[in-house]
């Protein structure tokens, strides 16, 4: 096993092809498939089935597969850090960013880092929280900004103010919205309206619903603000979101959701920047906290 097969395994997953992974690795189908044929025979099982449609991963790849990703995305941090080190460059941040830290990240401040690193380098990596926070705590990333709920004893950060729910639709033809929350809806008139709702969020959400006496209606589960309006917006039902999606919608001119703040105390969330707990800041790392958070970030 090495770590070209670990990375020809990854792409194959996330391309679902062995023809369309070997266009993205720039290598013939052969060589690759003789690749996961080799990495197959060391782990000693069938990590694909193989079908016409394509491939799906057996459960020894779907056990393998996470373990893949992170030694993977290890390697090329490491090799980064070397690389930036050899050619004498200032300044390398691996950033880990939930999809609805778009009023967050990036902003104006952080091009002050310009001056004092001429030649940084940001890597932006993009997932869900959990994800992330996993990534956070093995070492894989330096910074990420999370959202609400999670718990870790291995981190530490700075929590930005908190924001409501919005339940998004998607409105009627010639009822055109402008995309901002024009009114507020309480828990008791989302009881019987199909819901598209985080997966994470689930047990908060039926929490809140039982507190009111109510049992919400869950039609679609995802991981993604972006993934639950575009479920809503081909008519499934009403996306539970953050506020600071409407952002998002904006970008997209999107004029026909609907958009009403969720009464309820309990529905909150707030994103977060954070780090390792006890671990010595770089002072790139320290000077990114000071720009994005706007203080000391050691004394959060």
């Amino acid at each position: 096993m090495n770590l070209k097969q670990l990375k020809y395994f990854v792409v194959i997953c996330e391309e679902g092809q062995i023809t369309a992974a070997a266009k993205q690795l720039h290598i013939k189908q052969p060589l690759l498939s003789y690749e996961i044929k080799q990495l197959e025979q060391e782990l000693d099982t069938s990590l694909f089935v193989r079908g016409p449609r394509g491939i799906s991963l057996t459960d020894a790849g779907k056990i393998f597969k996470p373990y893949a990703e992170q030694i993977t995305e290890l390697s090329r941090v490491a090799q980064g850090k070397v690389q930036y080190l050899h050619k004498g460059i200032s300044g390398s941040l691996s950033i880990g960013s939930v999809s609805s830290s778009i009023n967050k990240l990036p902003n104006l401040n952080l091009l002050q880092l310009k001056k004092y690193y001429p030649n940084i380098s940001i890597s932006i990596i993009e997932g869900n929280t959990y994800k992330l926070l996993g990534y956070l705590e093995k070492g894989l990333i330096d910074l990420a900004i999370l959202r609400t709920p999670f718990s870790s004893n291995g981190v530490i950060g700075y929590y930005f103010d908190k924001e409501p729910m919005i339940a998004a639709s998607w409105a009627d033809p010639g009822q055109v919205d402008q995309a901002e929350t024009s009114s507020s809806v309480e828990l008791k008139d989302l009881a019987n309206v199909p819901l598209i709702i985080y997966r994470r969020f689930e047990e908060v959400i039926k929490g809140a619903f039982a507190e009111a006496g109510l049992n919400p209606l869950i039609v679609v589960r995802c991981d993604d603000a972006r993934t639950a309006l575009d479920w809503a917006k081909c008519g499934f039902g009403t996306a539970l979101v953050p506020h600071s999606a409407i952002l998002q919608i904006q970008e997209q001119r999107d004029r026909r959701f609907h958009m009403r703040e969720i009464r309820a105390k309990s529905l909150e969330t707030q994103l977060a920047v954070m780090w390792r707990r006890n671990e010595p800041f770089s002072p790139l790392v320290e000077n990114f906290l000071e720009l994005f958070i706007g203080q000391q970030s050691h004394k959060s």
